[in-house]
């Protein structure tokens, strides 16, 4: 998840995470899977252990370096002890080098089913679509674990062969559960086979598995799955019929506005909240589409619901309808003018998109509000003025105090005119003594065709080379793939690459053999050196397995999180440290997507913002459920203080953001945050 863009729950975690918790107390093609067997003849001298927390130790290292080192690894995949070998697997995942991949395909035929699991996980984030070929006969192992683990990692290599075994493999799933994680995992390839496989069980009486076929339809749906996913808005199982909505509005069809008006009324808040983003986008794509005064009304009175993940895209959706009904506007003008949070926000700037220049007063007052959030508004609001109109207000929040403010003028620039409109503007952001704005208009520019964009790149690069914050030279990376068919943008990433921050030079060199085709070997993977001592490793994962708790309290309530030190020791002992020292206390929830995620830990507000440092991702097979805690990311590896909780089932979050918690208390209150709340104290404690 990029950074910038009080019941009790008892969601479950993944079989395989159980497993595998428990047990811690430029792809090259295949053509035939590995027999199984023990492992072949060691080729380096063995490393031995005095016992599962040295090797555990020794592997934590190796993967906070991103270090391959043979002896080690090979002696832990040889372990008698089958924790170990879990162990050993995920780190060979982790870390990252394709060296890895012969321990890995051994340990996929392992006779313990917990190393089975953990290695296909480990082939999942090692990423190498010929993993695909040894994964496929896990598909028939008749363990829950093994069997899901694997049609996660097919699903997500994403090889033709890979969707061929898995829609062969949903009729012959042993179980419903591992039957629902195919379904999920067929959602990467969309074709028509996947497609036929998923509407067989669109309406199976299981609710995981009608969940799992719905998900494999909605995430990047067909239009031949309108029917279905229409009916499917009706489903009792409230997170099933939500995805159904979603893939409604992604589609966009005019035939789905009615159906989705029918599910506002009394459907449960995850179904409104996709049916209202989905009239949105729908009524967007349709313009002039009549919807008839009762729906509206119930849209209007929708916008005043305490419930701010429905009051929020219920406020967006009546843009569509204010500029030809006095009554709705007058409604939205008022909690434009009248309103306060995020409310006023989002009702500002759908008044704006309805009067345009119009608006050009009150955006000029907001614009000198005390509030840095209101004139972020205004700054983004500015977006739908004319060029005459915006400039002078553009002019002056560039240079407004508040970096939030700042960014989110460049944000406000969203099509390619505006940017060549704006050059000036975003010229002056490259030079903003905050990184993170800088980065925004490295983003803008991208925007807009422009032939003296990557000189621009290669100088911000260049002034971002004694920096320690990554995120200009990473937008740069990012920018400069998108313009990768132009000669020049190869010499951008590499002098990316021979950036001297492990984390900006490893995602160069990912993007230099994704796009560029270029010789891993001529461009060796950068080494992470984290100081600390094997005793400090050992301390480390003593005291991250303790059972940690914080207490999150803000203006709305409290809400707990149970943290997952075994699962990823590092990310947790970070949290607490941050913690400890008051870090997060008075922070402000810089992001809220309604239904998905809250997102808090940057203290300038900006999104873009950390604690000075990064820390290596810990992929896990930990799941994202609703209520799961994540750490946000700009790229790999990049995590440090920002972190966010989902408000729904998310599986496309899965092994790509580190788990390290979950809700056990006052989800409601997560439910009931909006953006800009602050975060008045964390808190740590030991579970009893």
């Amino acid at each position: 998840m990029n950074r910038r863009d009080a019941t009790v729950t008892s969601r479950r975690w993944s079989l395989l995470a159980v497993a595998l918790v428990g047990s811690m107390v430029s792809a090259r093609c295949g053509t035939t899977p590995s027999a199984p067997g023990a492992l072949p003849a060691a080729r380096v001298p063995l490393r031995s252990f005095a016992g599962a927390p040295e090797a555990e130790a020794a592997l934590l290292e190796l993967e906070d370096r991103r270090a391959f080192d043979p002896s080690i690894l090979e002696s832990a995949a040889r372990s008698a002890d089958p924790a170990v070998r879990v162990r050993a697997a995920l780190a060979l995942g982790r870390i990252g080098d394709l060296r890895g991949r012969p321990l890995l395909v051994s340990l996929l035929s392992d006779p313990s089913p917990a190393v089975q699991a953990s290695a296909a996980f480990g082939s999942q984030v090692l990423g190498d679509p010929s993993l695909t070929l040894e994964l496929i006969p896990l598909l028939s192992r008749r363990d829950v674990s093994v069997e899901s683990a694997a049609a996660k990692a097919i699903g997500f290599l994403a090889r033709g062969d890979g969707q061929d075994a898995l829609v062969a493999a949903v009729d012959t799933a042993a179980a419903p559960e591992p039957r629902a994680t195919i379904l999920r995992s067929l959602w990467r390839f969309a074709t028509p086979a996947t497609e036929a496989a998923a509407r067989r069980f669109a309406t199976d009486p299981d609710v995981r598995v009608r969940f799992g076929a719905i998900y494999a339809l909605a995430r990047k749906p067909l239009e031949t799955s309108l029917p279905v996913l229409t009916a499917t808005l009706s489903d009792s199982d409230a997170d099933t019929a939500a995805y159904a909505a979603r893939a409604l509005g992604v589609l966009g069809k005019k035939e789905s506005i009615l159906p989705l008006f029918g599910a506002l009324n009394g459907g449960k808040p995850p179904l409104m909240t996709n049916a209202l983003v989905a009239l949105e986008a729908v009524l967007e794509k349709n313009p002039g589409s009549t919807a008839g005064k009762e729906r509206i009304a119930r849209v209007v009175a929708l916008a005043g619901d305490a419930n701010p993940n429905i009051a929020v895209p219920a406020l967006t959706l009546l843009r569509q309808f204010a500029g030809r009904d006095r009554d709705v506007f007058r409604r939205l003008w008022s909690i434009a003018t009248t309103g306060t949070g995020r409310r006023r926000q989002v009702a500002l700037l759908s008044a704006t998109a309805v009067l345009r220049d119009t608006a050009f007063p009150t955006l000029e007052a907001a614009a000198k509000s005390p509030d840095p959030i209101v004139r972020a508004t205004a700054a983004e609001a500015v977006g739908y003025l004319s060029f005459s109109r915006a400039a002078p207000l553009r002019a002056t929040l560039v240079s407004d105090p508040s970096p939030v403010v700042r960014a989110a003028v460049l944000s406000g620039l969203t099509t390619g005119e505006a940017v060549a409109q704006n050059r000036a503007v975003i010229h002056r952001a490259l030079n903003d003594a905050d990184a993170g704005v800088r980065a925004s208009a490295i983003e803008a520019l991208t925007r807009s065709e422009d032939p003296s964009t990557l000189t621009v790149l290669s100088d911000a690069l260049s002034k971002s080379a004694g920096s320690r914050e990554p995120d200009v030279p990473i937008a740069v990376i990012a920018a400069a793939e998108k313009l990768r068919s132009n000669p020049g943008a190869r010499a951008i990433l590499e002098a990316a690459y021979r950036s001297q921050n492990p984390v900006v030079s490893r995602i160069a060199r990912r993007s230099l053999l994704k796009n560029f085709r270029a010789d891993p070997a001529a461009f060796p993977p950068s080494e992470f050196r984290p100081a600390r001592s094997a005793a400090d490793r050992l301390g480390l994962l003593a005291e991250a397995k303790k059972p940690w708790s914080a207490t999150i309290e803000t203006a709305r309530g409290a809400f707990r999180i149970r943290l997952a030190g075994a699962a990823a020791p590092i990310t947790v002992m970070n949290f607490v440290t941050l913690a400890r020292r008051n870090f997060f206390d008075g922070s402000t929830v810089h992001r809220v997507v309604p239904g998905f995620v809250i997102q808090d830990g940057d203290p300038t507000g900006t999104g873009n913002g950390g604690p000075g440092y990064e820390i290596r991702d810990e992929l896990n097979p930990i799941e994202y459920e609703e209520g799961t805690v994540g750490m946000a990311l700009s790229g790999p590896d990049t995590g440090g203080s920002q972190w966010f909780v989902t408000q729904a089932r998310e599986p496309h979050l899965d092994g790509i953001y580190t788990v390290f918690g979950q809700v056990v208390a006052g989800q409601d209150v997560v439910n009931r945050i909006e953006q800009g709340d602050r975060i008045t104290r964390v808190s740590i404690a030991e579970a009893p």
